[in-house]
């Protein structure tokens, strides 16, 4: 088998080394999820749970996780994981359902243009997309999500950012029959009846901003959950309940204690809480997963992650139920929680060292924005090896940088590569990257005999030079990163009881959302380029480590 020639990200058949509890703890920690897994929407088939997130610009699109406790989980997949599944890749707030034997990905590629993807093994493979019949001129759709009613009527559900006219940011919902049908030169399901406007958000914060609905049943009412307020520091959680998905709009009613989940101006760990989603185990629970994020002295550059809150149904005077978050009511998630009433389930974690021994990528490998092919890298003997293209790190597009999450605040992160460059243009090292406008990388490179380790830092200002050592001409090269909070010190040597730090310590704070900008966290990886010059030459990594600091 050809890694070339096969889908990138299908699934890795590793083993993994992992620490298992010898005893069933009686809480667990939050995040679930760490690093960059924002929008998390879950869904449970039998005794499996199934939890996707958003992913925006970063390829393959959609993660796949799966768990048997909703504590554990584990990387299976993508939903997008083919180039030609989507031309545009900028994917966020996906929902997942299950229904009638099909698992349903649901997503927004562009406002107006959302989507689904079909599988009957949520490991894949999953289908190409199916759009649903928006006008985007006159409906701005986003925050798709499904919901099908006992009579087996499917209700979609969305948000209208239109900027224009009397609709803007409200949630709608309307029928729709999945059938995919040929229109417009692409397969369409078509929403049919009428459309329902239901909430443009509770009120419950400066900005409303309702986003990512979905709907729920409950003892015979329907409930809309609401994500309100903006994504970051006003960020919360509503709902809304009625007793018939067809009543006008006087006959939906708000909760009184919304917001039901919000961490504004609370003293904890956890911040920018919200975009919720529910699921009831096969015990009768509940609970909820949502995206926070973790700040280190005001910045976070982790991205928003996936957090776990138990869920209670609280009877009010007319005998009816709103959902609270935590059983004391108290409207927050906290970091350590008593776990949900499921068999412990321990899986795999994603592996420390990467030694690129199978024939495909483990699915934790990401790529800055869609790449055309995969012919540029290769999986052989042991070693991964990328031809060096001429895209640079700084180019907006696919470049060649293969990336994981950085999921801690505290890591160490070394490659060993075999590198012999011919020209000065020609580099391969180690990046820790938000974007390409925001990156700190350590590269090796040749200039008229010398070996040199050289050290960058860019930001949107532009790309600065901030170390060069002259190092030990060698073939083969160990790179390391230890970053510590806001501090990276990055090392380049022959081997790793070799390394001497390239340049002072520099200030992470240029990979922070709150500086770059944007919706996604930090990863770090592997890089090569040839700089905008033709070249035929390659380098082949031969192993990567990620290593949590505790």
């Amino acid at each position: 088998m050809n890694s070339k020639k096969n889908p990138l990200i299908a699934l890795a058949l590793m083993v993994v080394i992992s620490a298992y509890s010898a005893t069933e703890p009686e809480s667990y920690q939050n995040p679930i999820i760490p690093g960059f897994h924002p929008d998390p929407s879950l869904c449970r088939v039998g005794d499996d749970y199934y939890l996707v997130t958003s992913t925006f610009e970063w390829f393959p699109g959609i993660p796949i996780h799966h768990s048997k406790d909703l504590v554990n989980w584990e990387l299976i997949g993508h939903a997008i994981e083919r180039p030609d599944q989507l031309k545009n890749l900028n994917l966020w707030a996906p929902t997942i359902r299950h229904h009638e034997g099909l698992f349903y990905m649901i997503c927004t590629e562009t406002p107006g243009n959302v989507f689904f993807v079909t599988a009957e093994d949520p490991a894949g493979d999953w289908s190409d997309p199916i759009y649903i019949d928006i006008d985007p001129q006159i409906v701005s759709a986003i925050d798709p999500s499904l919901y099908w009613d006992e009579d087996g009527t499917c209700w979609f559900s969305a948000n209208d950012r239109k900027l224009s006219g009397t609709i803007k940011h409200w949630l709608w919902i309307q029928k729709i029959d999945l059938t995919p049908v040929e229109r417009n030169g692409r397969m369409e399901a078509t929403l049919f009846e009428e459309r329902r406007y239901i909430s443009k958000g509770s009120g419950v914060g400066p900005d409303n901003f309702a986003e990512g609905p979905h709907i729920f049943k409950y003892a015979d009412m329907y409930y809309l959950l609401i994500a309100e307020g903006g994504t970051w520091g006003n960020h919360a959680m509503s709902v809304m309940r009625t007793a018939d998905l067809e009543a006008p709009l006087k006959d939906w009613e708000y909760n009184p204690n919304n917001p039901i989940l919000t961490h504004r101006a609370k003293e904890s760990p956890i911040s920018a809480t919200g975009h919720a989603d529910f699921v009831e185990t096969q015990n009768g629970e509940w609970w909820s997963t949502h995206l926070g994020v973790r700040k280190q002295d005001g910045n976070h550059k982790l991205g928003r992650e996936t957090f776990l809150v138990p869920v209670k149904w609280i009877e009010d005077e007319s005998g009816e139920y709103w959902p609270a978050y935590n059983p004391d009511n108290s409207h927050m998630s906290h970091m350590e929680d008593k776990r949900p009433d499921l068999p412990w389930s321990p899986v795999p974690g994603l592996p420390e060292v990467d030694e690129f021994e199978f024939e495909t990528l483990h699915p934790m490998w990401n790529f800055y924005h869609t790449p055309e092919d995969f012919d540029w890298f290769d999986l052989r003997d042991g070693k991964l090896v990328v031809d060096l293209r001429q895209e640079k790190a700084t180019y907006s597009g696919n470049c060649g940088f293969i990336g994981r999450r950085q999921q801690h605040h505290d890591f160490d992160a070394s490659l060993t590569m075999e590198f012999s460059p011919e020209t000065p243009s020609e580099v391969a090292g180690l990046m820790a990257s938000i974007k390409n406008t925001n990156h700190i990388r350590l590269e090796i490179s040749k200039n008229e005999g010398d070996t040199f380790a050289t050290l960058f830092y860019v930001t949107k200002q532009g790309e600065k030079r901030v170390a060069r050592e002259k190092i030990k001409v060698n073939d083969s090269y160990t790179l390391k990163l230890e970053a510590r909070g806001w501090d990276f010190q990055f090392y380049a040597g022959s081997d790793k009881n070799n390394l001497k730090p390239i340049g002072e310590i520099q200030n992470a704070r240029i990979i922070s959302s709150e500086v770059a900008k944007g919706f996604t966290g930090s990863y770090v990886g592997m890089y090569a380029s040839s700089n905008g010059k033709d070249s035929e030459n390659t380098v082949s990594f031969e192993s990567f480590s990620y290593k949590p600091i505790h």
